[in-house]
């Protein structure tokens, strides 16, 4: 099992991410949850079954009190950003440095939200891929949880790059709209959250 964890700013759509992996639901009005939720992804990785703990911070970000203990023993970091807000990206850096500090040797990837919103223009694709250059992101995606984009692709990729870590080319991958059929089961989660008025 690989420990996946979910980080960014508070609206870019970690939960509704999390649920679109959890139980492939949406809900446009999602709330937020104070606390730590999980869920295990099964995903098929060349004919072998590989299992993904995702975490979420439910929340709990906007008091930046995340610990030691929400990385401990991460093996993957998903930096996610909306697609419609310009600083929700930049904002990333701290949450870089705080990966680097205590997970530093988990896989990176970086993925663009909202992608149902680029016509808004606040991120363009050139933006993007010059600041996961720039921060040496192994994997670039972009997704949208309304549309279920992308979302299926990038967990599979980052499936791969986990499980075969040869399979990881030196090269950023370009964000991919496509979803993947490898992804084939999701279990019960653990949620040991609180309700929230706050909107994800």
């Amino acid at each position: 099992t690989y420990k996946v964890v979910l980080l960014g700013e508070l609206g870019v759509g970690k939960t509704s991410l999390f649920r679109r992996l959890k139980d492939n639901t949406f809900d446009e009005y999602q709330t937020a949850t104070t606390g730590i939720d999980s869920c295990t992804k099964v995903v098929k990785v060349d004919g072998e079954t590989v299992m993904l703990s995702i975490w979420d911070t439910a929340g709990v970000e906007r008091f930046r009190t995340l610990t030691r203990n929400y990385y401990r023993n991460a093996h993957a970091a998903v930096f996610v950003y909306s697609m419609s807000e310009a600083s929700s990206l930049h904002y990333l850096a701290q949450w870089i440095r705080d990966t680097e500090s205590f997970a530093p040797n988990a896989t990176r990837m970086l993925v663009g939200n909202k992608s149902d919103q680029e016509s808004l223009g606040e991120i363009d694709e050139n933006t993007a891929h010059s600041f996961a250059t720039a921060h040496k992101f192994e994997l670039h995606y972009k997704t949208s949880c309304k549309t279920n984009e992308g979302i299926g692709e990038a967990f599979s990729k980052l499936a791969h790059a986990l499980h075969r870590p040869d399979s990881l080319q030196s090269e950023l991958r370009r964000p991919a709209a496509q979803g993947s059929d490898d992804i084939v089961n999701i279990s019960d989660s653990n949620n040991t959250s609180n309700p929230s008025s706050c909107k994800c």
